[in-house]
This record gives structure tokens, sequence and C-alpha cells, in this order.
């Protein structure tokens, strides 16, 4: 099955490039835009066509194409992906908006292509332990997430679009890290309302230290804080139920060796060990190590290569999606801030 890249950066380079080809997918098109990153592609891929723009994309022969460009410009490339009627993957977020992400998917609708979002999150190690936390019932009834994506990184850095650009054009913690939590919490526990927002930049640039609370339909309350000026990280999860507590220091190391230029074969991907996160459930002064489930980010792509093929569902919904970005849309509205 063949597939195309737009946008060569992190995303495209080192999450959506491995994993796709760990899920069998043969990339055979890449759109990059400078010298560099289209002499990355052809390293990285010799046997891929590389081109220019969007529209020499879609004139290729593909069955998927991933759109890893910066996010002001995630509408326009899945866009003209779906008019195409090629099936569209988008990483996060699909849109800057909520009626950008809906206008995506009444265009797929129309066209008839498949279309979804990369939350790769949700096939973390502590995602996937956490769901095996909740169908066994290990601390009990669960009544509060405490999910974090919490850095130190006082100065800006003037090369991560992210951190500069605005809002409006796709930049700020909101849209990036609150994307992921903000989907995991509603993976793991459904549907939720927004109860509380605080957004702000204290680096005077996009913003970057925000803080959401949810309350979810079954009970379980979430507290969400994404910052890039926390000097002292708090755990990435800490899960509180009536009979103890779970709590997950830190990410696996997926994102870590993808990052270092790991390269998957069809069917492989690494090590379990390395890509199982550290778990521990505290009951007072009493703790235990707990076995975590390991990371698997290519149960995303098999799952797009299956819904393609055989028409099962996509691993990210529609619903999830627009779920994600209706919060989103509401933090920016109701913010303290």
């Amino acid at each position: 099955m063949k597939a195309g890249i737009i946008g060569y950066g992190l995303a495209g380079r080192y999450f959506h490039g491995p994993t796709l080809l760990s899920a069998g997918f043969h990339v055979t098109a890449i759109c990059a835009r400078s010298l560099e990153k289209k002499a990355a592609a052809q390293q990285d891929f010799p046997g891929a066509v590389i081109v220019n723009s969007i529209d020499e994309l879609v004139a290729e022969d593909l069955d998927l194409i991933v759109v890893a460009s910066p996010n002001e410009f995630h509408s326009n490339h899945a866009l003209a992906a779906i008019e195409a009627g090629i099936n569209t993957v988008v990483d996060k977020p699909m849109g800057r908006d909520y009626y950008e992400t809906l206008g995506l998917y009444e265009a797929a609708e129309q066209s008839g292509a498949l279309l979804t979002v990369f939350f790769n999150r949700l096939w973390d190690s502590d995602s996937l332990t956490i769901k095996k936390i909740i169908k066994q019932g290990d601390i009990g009834n669960i009544f509060r997430l405490e999910s974090r994506f919490e850095r130190f990184r006082p100065e800006l850095n003037p090369s991560a679009w992210r951190e500069s650009t605005s809002q409006e054009a796709g930049g700020g913690l909101l849209l990036d890290l609150q994307s992921h939590l903000v989907s995991t919490a509603l993976d793991w526990f459904g549907p939720a309302e927004l109860a509380f927002s605080s957004v702000r930049s204290v680096r005077g640039a996009s913003d970057d230290d925000v803080l959401l609370v949810l309350k979810h339909e079954n009970g379980v309350d979430s507290y969400l804080s994404a910052s890039a000026v926390s000097g002292e990280p708090g755990p990435k999860i800490r899960l509180n139920g009536d009979k103890a507590s779970l709590v997950i220091t830190e990410l696996d190391k997926q994102e870590e060796i993808l990052r270092k230029g790991f390269r998957a074969t069809a069917g492989q991907w690494m090590d379990n060990d390395e890509i199982t996160s550290n778990a521990k459930i505290h009951k007072g002064s009493e703790s235990f190590s707990y076995r975590g489930e390991p990371g698997f980010y290519p149960a995303f792509y098999n799952e797009v290569r299956v819904a393609i093929e055989f028409g099962g569902e996509l691993p990210v919904s529609r619903e999830l999606s627009l779920n994600v970005a209706r919060i989103i849309d509401q933090a920016r509205q109701i913010s303290i801030r």
C-alpha cells in the first residue's frame, strides 16, 4: 500500500515515516519545501519521488496521504488530498478550530475518502497501561486523573514555529500538547465538559502554560497541564482510585528513540523493555511496581491499513476528533487569562 507524506520536519520524518514502514506501508512520494528536507527525504526513502507541492503529491498514485506540514496548512493540504479522493491522515491538530475540523470531515464524507487524525499518544505506554488499569479495576473506582506535559524551557526557541506562531496560525501549547492530553482523557473516561481553563503566555509569545479541567459524565475529573515553564515538572500521570493511586513519572521512550533516527521494517518495532513506562501503585506509605503495557505507535497505521483494505474502523473516530476540537475552542473562550 502506497503512502505519500507532505511536510518532512519533526512529525513527517521522525514519527510518520518510521511508523508507516512498521505498519507495512511503502512511502513512495514526499513533498518537502527546503533543500535540506528534500535531501533528508531522499536519504531516508531513496525510491520515493520528491515533489514540490501538494498538487504534485495528489497527482501520484497513492492509497494514503499523511499531512505533516505546519498547523496553519493542515486544512488546505488535507482538503486537496480529500478532494482528489485519497485517504488522508492529518497530524494533530487536524484543524485550528472546531469548524475547520468539521469542514474536513464533511469534505471527506462527500468525496468518499477516509479521514482521521494522528493522536499517537493513545498508543503511549502510559495510555495503554491506564486502559489495563481501568479494565482490571486494580485501583478501585477512579475519580481523578492528573495528566501532564510539563517542561522547563524558559527561553524561547526562535527556530520552533509552535512557540512563536499565533494561535490563529496554529501555534501554542493549547493546540499542540493539550490536543494530546484532551484526546487521551476522553478516550479513557468518555464524554466530558470543560469546567475550567487557564491559557496564558508566560514568555511573551504563543501560549505556553495551559491548565484545563474536564468533568466526565462518568464522574471522573481530569486535570490537564501543559507547560513549557515548569521548573519542576510533575509526574506524567497520577490516577486516583478509591483503593490506590497509579503514578507514571515519565513517557516511554518511543519518541526519544524515533528522534535518534530509528528506522523500522514491516512488522517490527522497538524492544518492549525500552518502550514500557515505569509505573507504581501507591497505597499510602506502601508502594509497588506495576507492569505497564509497552507503547506501540504502529497500531495506528495498522488500523488505517485495515480500514482502507477491508472497511474496518479508523483508529481515531470523527466523534473523538471533533470533541477534542470543541473543548480546545471552549478553552480559548472561557480562559480566566
